[in-house]
């Protein structure tokens, strides 16, 4: 005996789409500006104390004409600190056209008391050389060396025409928070407390 629908019957309706795999890749890394630890954030040689809020938080890092300076020369360090371990893939850097974009940039990774002695002498995980047209793009980060990031310190060396004062209008961050269990929502399946030790 046959098992297929009798002639004249409707055909069975098809499968729904299989469900859109995850995003991975560089569609996977979103803004991480929801993961930065403000409280433990700094920015040394900056002309005003709120200068790093202006350039990383939300709707301030859009505003063009909201500029963090140096002050007593071009450096600048900033250090950025994450609520948790992050995996940091790419960064962008906004500034002004007017050539006190940061040109030579350092990044160093979980040193949270970085100075400018330490960030001149040691090895950074990164130096970029920023051309102009490079301003105000994503760019893709050494992703092996940004794996486990507590804190992100950015030391802008010099600037576009080597000039006294470098300006940034905006740095974004993108990435992921680095997977981890939280052992105190940890519930036990099955057993009291003690049983099997």
């Amino acid at each position: 005996m046959s098992k297929l629908p009798p002639a004249g019957s409707a055909a069975p309706s098809a499968a729904p789409d299989p469900p859109k795999p995850a995003a991975y890749g560089a569609a996977a890394m979103t803004d991480l500006v929801d993961e930065i630890q403000w409280s433990s954030c700094e920015c040394l040689n900056a002309a005003s104390k709120d200068g790093l809020g202006r350039v990383m938080k939300q709707g301030l890092r859009d505003q063009e004409d909201l500029l963090l300076e140096s002050d007593a020369d071009e450096q600048l360090l900033l250090t950025i600190a994450f609520k948790g371990p992050m995996k940091v893939h790419s960064l962008q850097v906004d500034a002004p056209s007017d050539g006190r974009a940061p040109k030579e940039v350092k990044l160093f990774v979980n040193c949270p008391s970085l100075d400018f002695d330490d960030a001149e002498g040691r090895q950074a995980q990164q130096q970029l050389e920023l051309a102009a047209e490079q301003l105000g793009t994503r760019l893709p980060l050494d992703f092996v060396k940004f794996q486990s990031v507590q804190t992100l310190s950015l030391f802008v060396v010099s600037n576009q025409e080597e000039g006294e004062v470098s300006a940034l209008s905006g740095v974004r961050l993108w990435g992921t928070a680095v997977a981890t269990t939280n052992m105190t929502e940890f519930k036990r399946v099955a057993g009291e407390k003690g049983e099997g030790e």
